[in-house]
């Protein structure tokens, strides 16, 4: 990575933790919701060099905000996803059901650059198991890179959780 793409991200993720780490007031206490958040990965993706991580939390009774990041290679490029989103629940259920969300982030391809995107989309995810805390989820989106690669590079890029599973707690 170059070195001005290494201080995008580190300012990326420096702005990012503070938000993630925020609880939420005690009039605002989400009691509905089980659990509070979730740490997911794609162990799957690891065959096919494909690989991505979230971290989810609860924020109001119908939204969550998270951080996630992913990397993927496909012949000599490689791509590396940092991002930073929100998703509504419509169901009331935050990280069990139906989900419609925005992130932001940077996107990184190698020989290309660093790029900042920003996007939507559309997940589902279930809590299984006796204590309903085994997580999987899935999802897939679209981003747009805001001063994309030039002269034939990509302006788009799809975003998929194949299978992330996890713990709820």
């Amino acid at each position: 990575m170059k070195p001005i793409a290494q201080r995008i991200l580190l300012a990326f993720v420096v702005a990012a933790v503070p938000a993630l780490a925020a609880h939420p007031a005690r009039a605002q206490d989400v009691s509905a919701a089980p659990y509070k958040q979730v740490v997911s990965a794609n162990p799957f993706g690891l065959l096919l060099d494909f690989f991505n991580a979230e971290y989810e939390r609860v924020a109001t009774e119908t939204s969550t905000v998270g951080t996630g990041g992913s990397t993927f290679k496909r012949d000599s490029t490689r791509y590396v996803n940092a991002d930073v989103f929100w998703r509504f629940y419509p169901s009331g259920n935050p990280l069990d059901g139906w989900a419609f969300g925005a992130k932001v982030g940077l996107t990184s391809i190698t020989d290309e650059g660093t790029y900042f995107g920003y996007g939507f989309d559309v997940n589902r995810s279930w809590l299984l198991g006796s204590k309903k805390n085994f997580y999987v989820g899935a999802g897939l989106g679209l981003k747009r890179l805001a001063g994309g690669p030039e002269e034939g590079g990509l302006d788009y890029i799809p975003t998929i959780r194949l299978v992330n599973v996890g713990i709820a707690f």
